[in-house]
């Protein structure tokens, strides 16, 4: 079958209005009981739960005999993510990447989806509902930043490194402040996502990778020209999210990140 949307901006589309009619009502606005926690600490909201049932139900329709896996529906029934290494063509939605910000009046949060298909990423989409930023792309077209055709290996950087790492990995950026001007502790992943994308941050290091806060953002900046890989040079197995992830804008800095922080030692 062909794995193809014909229209990419119809995802968008139907991002947009989730987010628009869902979302943004409830930003700032949620009330008592609107705001549970999940296992491991992490919190879902009302907003959370309506977008992804609202989107589960429109995308298939952009593409007949796919499927859905996503963030809320794994937790309610872990057999869902099983569909990731079946034959359909399978959507992946995070619907709101950021919920603890979110939750608590902070802007920085974005609705996240991408098309994979036999273990391979179709195409991705990211959308900062505040912001109103959108990122989309597909296999062989290219990235799409806010209309605009984006290229991350045009601009070599060699100072000004910025980036942002997760626990261990964190530790080990931050103590080579020769290299890396900064690096941030993990806040939103799409938007950490869209910062490489945009230019303002060069590198992402992540030890969590669950399909939903990964796959859309990452597939995005290769697609871009950038480079993403797990730290051992395994490819990232979206369907056995294991190891630790990194994503740069480029193929060189991906090198010069994975030798400050693939180290037992430091």
């Amino acid at each position: 079958m062909s794995v193809v949307v014909s229209d990419p901006m119809r995802v968008m589309d139907l991002m947009k209005t989730a987010a628009a009619e869902i979302v943004l009502p409830r930003f700032r606005t949620l009330q008592d009981g609107e705001i549970n926690e999940k296992d491991g600490g992490e919190l879902v909201t009302i907003a959370d739960i309506e977008t992804e049932k609202w989107l589960t139900a429109r995308l298939p329709d952009l593409l007949p005999g796919s499927t859905v896996v996503g963030e809320e529906a794994v937790f309610a029934d872990e057999s869902v993510f099983t569909r990731l290494v079946g034959d359909d063509p399978v959507w992946i939605i995070d619907p709101i990447d950021g919920t603890w910000n979110f939750a608590n009046g902070r802007p920085t949060f974005a609705v996240m989806v991408s098309l994979v298909f036999k273990g391979e990423v179709v195409s991705g989409w990211i959308y900062e509902p505040v912001t109103g930023t959108t990122v989309m792309g597909s296999r062989g077209d290219g990235v799409i930043f806010d209309g605009e055709p984006v290229q991350l290996n045009s601009n070599k950087r060699e100072t000004g490194i910025v980036g942002t790492a997760a626990r261990h990995l964190f530790q080990r950026a931050e103590q080579r402040s020769d290299v890396i001007e900064n690096v941030f502790r993990p806040n939103c992943a799409g938007h950490e996502y869209v910062l490489i994308l945009s230019g303002e941050r060069a590198f992402s290091a992540y030890t969590k990778l669950l399909p939903w806060d990964h796959v859309a953002g990452s597939f995005l900046v290769t697609e871009a020209g950038g480079y993403s890989s797990l730290l051992d040079g395994a490819r990232y197995d979206f369907a056995r999210p294991e190891g630790n992830l990194l994503t740069a804008e480029s193929f060189e800095m991906w090198h010069k990140i994975h030798a400050i922080i693939d180290h037992e030692d430091a």
